[in-house]
């Protein structure tokens, strides 16, 4: 579902980070998570965000946002390859906990 960017409620928990863009997570006062995309559709280059998930925790939230980012590459040459791009992404994602 594609929403307008400013749709997200005023008291939710934006948490953002340049290594998860497109995506970002936000946790709302009732404690909910939710993982969001950021795209841009139309003549107009129209800005949206578009709801990928609601996981149950932050460390879903974390590896939800790794798996998409790893599955906007449509086509991997091997096996290998993939498995190398997921760690990448891990690693990446670890380190922003981590520090």
């Amino acid at each position: 579902m594609l929403r307008k960017p400013d749709s997200i409620p005023a008291n939710d928990t934006i948490v953002q980070d340049p290594s998860m863009e497109p995506f970002f997570i936000s946790k709302s006062s009732t404690g909910g998570y939710t993982v969001y995309e950021r795209v841009t559709k139309g003549e107009n280059n129209t800005e949206y965000i578009k709801t990928v998930c609601y996981p149950a925790n932050f460390s879903y939230a974390l590896k939800k946002v790794a798996e998409e980012k790893l599955n906007q590459k449509k086509s991997y040459s091997s096996i290998k390859e993939y498995v190398n791009t997921y760690e990448n992404i891990s690693k990446t994602m670890t380190n922003i906990i981590n520090i």
